[in-house]
C-alpha cells in the first residue's frame, strides 16, 4: 500500500518526466485524469495491486530500462527513449481493473467483513488490439510522437518469448530486449 503523500509525489514524478518530452501535454494529461491512471493498480494480485501501484511500477521500471540502456548501449538511448516507453507501455492498464468487495472471514475472530480489492472490469477484453503492449500503443499513438523503435518496445513488452519474430526484433531493434530485460529486473530483482 501506498500513503497519500508516496502517491502525491510519484504522480509529481510521473509529471516531470512527462515534462521533459517537450511536447504538448494537454491530451495526454485528459487521457491520464480519464481514465484515474495515478490511482489505478498495476495489477489485480501481483506487482503494485493497489491504489497508485501502476504509477509506481512505471516509475521503478523507468529507472531499470535507463539503467540497462545506459549499460548495454551507452549514448545510443536518449532519456526521452526511457521516459516514452516506460510510462507508456502499460497505460491501457488503467482502463481494465476496478475496485470490488468481497467477504473474507476473519480467523481469529470468526467474523466475516467487507474488503476491496481490485479485479478486471467486466467485458474488457485484455486482448482488443491484439496485446497489451499494442492495446497501450493504440491508446497513445495519436498523443505522443514515437519512434519505429520506441514503438516496438512498447508493442512487444508484453509478447511471449516464443513468438515467431520475437528474436528478429530483438536484433533489429535492441531497445525491446532492454524492456523485456527491465521488465524481469522490475519484477523481480528490484
Amino acid at each position: 500500500m501506498l500513503t497519500l503523500e508516496q502517491k502525491n509525489n510519484n504522480e509529481i514524478k510521473f509529471m516531470e518526466l512527462l515534462a521533459k518530452l517537450n511536447i504538448d501535454l494537454t491530451e495526454i494529461t485528459k487521457l491520464l485524469d480519464s481514465v484515474d491512471y495515478f490511482n489505478k493498480p498495476a495489477s489485480t494480485q501481483y506487482v503494485g495491486a493497489y491504489d497508485g501501484g501502476l504509477c509506481e511500477y512505471a516509475l521503478k521500471f523507468a529507472h531499470e530500462l535507463g539503467v540497462l540502456c545506459n549499460a548495454y548501449f551507452p549514448g545510443r538511448y536518449l532519456e526521452e527513449d526511457v521516459i516514452k516507453v516506460a510510462l507508456f507501455k502499460d497505460i491501457y492498464k488503467a482502463t481494465m481493473y476496478e475496485k470490488a468487495t468481497k467477504n473474507i472471514k476473519d480467523d481469529t475472530t470468526g467474523q466475516w467483513n467487507a474488503v476491496e480489492y481490485y479485479r478486471t472490469k467486466e467485458g474488457v477484453n485484455r486482448q482488443v488490439f491484439g496485446d497489451l503492449g499494442f492495446s497501450s500503443y493504440m491508446q497513445i499513438r495519436n498523443l505522443v510522437p514515437l519512434s519505429d523503435e520506441q514503438t516496438e518496445a512498447i508493442v512487444y513488452s508484453r509478447i511471449s518469448d516464443f513468438a515467431p519474430d520475437i528474436h528478429e526484433v530483438f536484433r533489429s531493434y535492441p531497445l525491446v530486449a532492454l524492456t523485456r530485460m527491465a521488465e524481469m529486473a522490475t519484477l523481480y530483482i528490484n
